[in-house]
């Protein structure tokens, strides 16, 4: 009895090592997604609001790298967050999540954006 129930044991832990996945770590090359996040604030004594992105680049006071500019490198404005969030949609970023923090008591507000690299690729040798 003892031998059976070893046995029975024994299989049943080496279905479940087979069954689990192992994790592997994508380097940047060969990731499928890339991720950033939208920063939104409102202006002082203005309709319009502070957008910032981050697309994981280094962030430095001195340089504004944190702004979406057009093709002639002007600085994009926009009326509102949900302005910044349909152009990031027209350049392929998708919403993942949003979330509220208050920073010197004034609320900003996080959107997690995120694309496809596959989909970009196509999209860029199109153009």
């Amino acid at each position: 009895m003892k031998k059976v129930t070893l046995i029975a044991l024994l299989t049943c832990a080496s279905l479940l090592g087979f069954s689990q996945e192992k994790a592997t770590e994508l380097s940047k090359k060969e990731a499928k997604e890339e991720y950033c996040m939208i920063l939104a604030s409102s202006k002082l004594l203005s309709t319009k609001v502070n957008i910032a992105v981050d697309f994981g680049q280094e962030w430095s006071f001195w340089k504004d790298k944190r702004s979406l500019k057009d093709a002639n490198g002007k600085k994009l404005e926009f009326d509102s967050v949900i302005d910044a969030l349909n152009y990031m949609s027209s350049q392929g970023w998708e919403f993942v999540n949003a979330y509220s923090l208050t920073t010197s008591g004034q609320n900003v507000l996080h959107y997690v954006m995120k694309r496809d690299l596959k989909t970009q690729k196509v999209e860029e040798a199109a153009s």
